[in-house]
């Protein structure tokens, strides 16, 4: 049975107007992507009929299978895939009214250049440039949703939200009630954290300066001939109670000086044992090196007995020092490239920044914030190709 709460009747009381946009803006766990889903669910059997199409779309596949379509599967109430009415290969919900639910990624350019719909949902859609959106629009008869994060401003709130015919839903967690008290001090545990607290907790539109790396999202790693002249390595940052177990793959081209990288583990309560077996598991043999972090000698010498060919990272690597601030530059002349199914991978680097002192001015240490994949791959980078290039030349002291 479909629970509504708050913010469903925001958006229910913002449909009854019948505006062209609701534009729902919101910090993290508001529950503005499962409240528009629960809408939807509720509305298209009702009001709608056969050939009738919603469409959702969010950055990416892996994207929408992690966040709308877990969403609507609890919506929902049981597993899509038995249930006679989800086409899993289209992504497509039939209602018993003929009336549709799609779901795709905005990457998919027959979808987003193809035929008309009845409405649209942008989950996310600070992550989707404008021009997508534009296609999308102007294929769509009726009333567009969108949500996002406000991490920084975007073509949302410049070209969407200032028209008369958007309704503008701001929500924060506080907003949701299905929330456990777990969940809020999680939330608000992070209040310290000015930047974030103001965009994840308060929901106001904040301005991410000073992000550290550029990348750029790819399908998969190169394979075959292509992969040939490569050089591979793992890194690995140890977490457990509180931190998570974060493992990357790199396949390096030193001569390019470009970083293929996967997200291979992002979990926390890992156990030495399950590590090993979650690297086996992944195809990693004992001729590849595992370069992970050096403060845990334990951890590496057990995970060895296991067979793997797992070494303290350099150890240099975990520093919080100008050490730090020398090897992220030294990281910043690799161009990177990351598979699209690396999702805490992509939220780390959009969100991994210099850090700033109480008076707005820039640090020479990044926040200790979304980085634990990030110094996972700093880990096998540097010890596999970095320490060449050494510190004296450059001036920067040793602590």
């Amino acid at each position: 049975m479909i629970q509504p709460g708050k913010v469903f009747w925001l958006i229910y009381d913002a449909a009854k107007r019948r505006p062209r946009y609701i534009s729902n803006r919101g910090g993290t766990r508001s529950g503005k992507t499962y409240s528009t889903l629960q809408f939807l669910h509720i509305l298209i059997p009702k009001a709608d009929k056969a050939g009738d199409i919603t469409s959702v779309v969010s950055e990416t596949l892996p994207h929408l299978k992690r966040g709308a379509i877990r969403d609507f599967e609890s919506i929902i109430g049981h597993s899509l895939k038995d249930d006679s009415h989800w086409n899993a290969t289209d992504f497509v919900y039939t209602y018993d009214n003929g009336a549709k639910l799609e779901f795709f990624s905005a990457e998919s350019s027959a979808k987003v250049l193809g035929p008309a719909r009845k409405r649209l949902f942008v989950n996310e859609a600070n992550h989707i440039d404008y021009e997508t959106f534009r296609q999308l629009a102007v294929r769509t008869t009726g009333i567009i949703f969108i949500d996002y994060n406000p991490a920084a401003t975007f073509w949302a709130m410049e070209k969407v939200e200032v028209k008369d015919n958007c309704i503008t839903i701001v929500t924060t967690y506080k907003d949701n009630e299905f929330l456990s008290p777990e969940q809020v001090a999680e939330i608000e545990d992070n209040k310290n954290d000015e930047r974030w607290w103001k965009v994840y907790g308060e929901g106001k539109v904040g301005t991410l300066e000073g992000v550290i790396y550029d990348f750029t999202q790819i399908d998969a790693l190169p394979t075959g001939d292509e992969a040939s002249s490569l050089v591979e390595c793992y890194g690995l940052d140890f977490g457990f109670t509180n931190d998570p177990t974060a493992i990357v793959r790199i396949l390096a081209d030193t001569r390019r000086k470009h970083l293929y990288v996967q997200e291979v583990c992002y979990k926390r309560r890992m156990t030495n044992p399950m590590i090993a077996e979650h690297l086996k598991s992944a195809g990693l043999n004992n001729r590849v090196e595992v370069f992970a972090d050096c403060a845990e000698p334990k951890s590496i010498a057990e995970i060895t007995q296991a067979g793997l060919n797992i070494k303290a990272c350099d150890k240099d690597a975990p520093v919080k020092s100008d050490k730090l601030k020398f090897q992220l530059n030294w990281m910043q002349g690799w161009k990177l490239f990351v598979t699209k199914d690396s999702l805490n991978l992509i939220e780390e680097l959009r969100n991994y920044t210099w850090a700033k002192d109480k008076d707005g001015n820039p640090l020479n240490i990044p926040i200790d914030k979304f980085n634990h994949l990030l110094d996972a791959l700093r880990y096998g980078v540097w010890s596999k190709f970095g320490q060449r290039a050494g510190y004296g030349q450059y001036n920067i002291s040793v602590r």
